[in-house]
């Protein structure tokens, strides 16, 4: 992320040198000086919004712009291609810049279709992919459903270079620009494969769950370090009026964790629980959390043991999650932990929790299936464990279908060892990656991840994350307002659900 971001800077840095240097060339035509002029000026604008119209708390007000982005992209393309077409620059710097700069605004045109409701045609959706999962290369999966997870165009350098470093600048250049469709290219049959595989989740039923323990839920909000926008809930919760899901999922920051938001939260959700909608309430992870675990260990941990224990004494919620996906948003928060650390605070966190009231179930969240998830997973299943309940997060990668069916095949897998009595097993978040495989694909894969949530008898419910685009492109409705087409998987599997269609 920070090596995308680093990339990001300097090319814009490029961009806005070449235009002012084109402007005060001589001979450089007119057309190429324009275009160099607004390509420059409208980068940074045009990357904002980008980011903007990708977000639910921004992108209402700014989706009538939202065309900004690939048009500046298109600009940067005409530029390369005149001033390569006109021989202003080397082919063997103008062509990779220019067919860079293709690149992108077909992948911005993608976007654009799709945040606007179309249905991108299946060989745009795996460019895009593609170009997704080489950005992941890099970034990691964070660039599956990140807004910043952008690249931005290079203009074409339309005049010769002047100072000895000049050459071997745009030399780099565009070497990066020939290696990223390079790696875009080498990407494509696996990115149509990714694009392709969630096919076969439309054609899976959701069995009949004949004692009706089986619940579909909704992740709301954005995670609280303050009392809820009245616009976002209300559109919150309209989206589970439409949905009829019975189950209400929340995170709450440590910075949320005091009287104002909770009391809010309270008189939110209060009048819903007497209806008999389950609470799920998880603890996030504060700003600069793994400065303040390196520091004190012990005084982090109390803090968010007090944390827990004003939540489930001012909102007594269903289930309690005393830390959100150890080895997934924890280890982005905190670091890798070992498992001994995260045992030991989750048993002082629990019995902190039941001290309080021992109706509330304490529980945990698999997200990285790996050794050390595994490791945790046996220990909070263990009959003497204090954990009530194991819960998983289901999201496909870059592989689409292929890499959601591995992890919840691992999940059944650990499942089977359980020992008998059981332990209630959940998924605490389950959804899909829009912006890199398609709002279909989203859909399809929600709709997978019910059926198989539905499929097992131990598993006692499914929420559906994100109620919107906060901070992620995964939500159920995009930022502009629009509801995805997962919300209509959503709505089947509540009503078939309960037995009635």
């Amino acid at each position: 992320m920070i090596a995308l971001g680093v990339l990001a800077v300097i090319v814009l840095a490029w961009d806005i040198f070449l235009a002012g240097q084109i402007a005060q060339q001589r001979g450089v035509p007119s057309e190429v000086a324009a275009l160099s002029g607004l390509a420059a000026l409208l980068a940074a604008p045009a990357l904002v919004i980008a980011v903007a119209t990708s977000s639910t708390l921004t992108g209402r007000s700014v989706s009538g712009v939202a065309w900004i982005w690939p048009a500046t992209v298109a600009i940067f393309v005409l530029q390369a291609l005149y001033a390569t077409a006109r021989r202003l620059v080397t082919p063997w710097v103008g062509v990779p810049i220019a067919a860079y700069d293709l690149l992108l605004m077909a992948v911005a045109a993608t976007r654009y279709m799709g945040g606007g409701g179309g249905s991108p045609p299946s060989w745009a959706l795996t460019i895009a992919a593609a170009h997704t999962t080489a950005i992941g290369a890099i970034a990691g999966p964070w660039a599956l459903a990140s807004p910043y997870a952008l690249l931005v165009p290079l203009v074409a350098p339309a005049f010769p270079a002047r100072w000895r470093i000049s050459r071997p600048v745009r030399v780099v250049l565009a070497v990066q620009a020939c290696a990223w469709v390079v790696a875009t290219g080498l990407w494509l049959p696996y990115a149509a494969d990714a694009v392709r595989s969630y096919d076969r989740y439309t054609t899976e039923t959701l069995p009949a769950r004949p004692a009706g323990d089986f619940s579909v839920g909704l992740r709301l909000l954005p995670p609280l370090d303050a009392p809820p926008s009245p616009l976002v809930l209300r559109n919150d919760l309209a989206l589970l009026d439409t949905t009829g899901a019975e189950i209400v999922s929340v995170t709450v920051d440590p910075e949320g964790a005091h009287r104002p938001t909770l009391d809010s939260l309270a008189r939110v959700f209060d009048p819903l629980r007497r209806d008999s909608t389950i609470l799920i309430v998880t603890l996030g992870y504060p700003d600069h959390a793994a400065a303040a675990y390196q520091l004190d260990r012990r005084a982090y941990e109390a803090a968010r043991i007090a944390d827990l224990e004003r939540i489930a004494h001012q909102l007594h919620p269903d289930y309690l999650v005393a830390a959100d996906e150890p080895y997934g948003r924890g280890a982005r928060a905190l670091g890798r932990l070992p498992v001994s650390a995260w045992v030991e605070y989750l048993t002082a966190a629990t019995r902190a929790v039941h001290a309080i009231d021992p109706r509330i179930k304490t529980g945990i969240a698999i997200a990285a299936y790996d050794a050390r998830d595994s490791a945790l997973y046996q220990w909070a299943i263990d009959p003497v464990s204090p954990i009530d309940v194991v819960g998983f997060t289901l999201y496909p990668t870059f592989g689409g279908a292929s890499s959601l069916d591995a992890r919840m095949h691992t999940a059944d897998r650990w499942m089977q060892r359980q020992p008998t009595p059981q332990k209630e097993q959940w998924v605490f978040a389950a959804g899909g990656n829009p912006a890199a495989h398609g709002e279909d694909a989203q859909g399809e894969a929600v709709w997978g991840e019910l059926v198989w949530g539905a499929s097992r008898g131990a598993i006692k419910g499914v929420v559906v994350a994100e109620a919107a685009d906060y901070g992620s492109i995964t939500g159920l409705r995009a930022a502009s307002g629009r509801l995805r087409p997962a919300v209509d998987a959503v709505i089947r599997a509540v009503r078939e659900s309960k037995g009635s269609g």
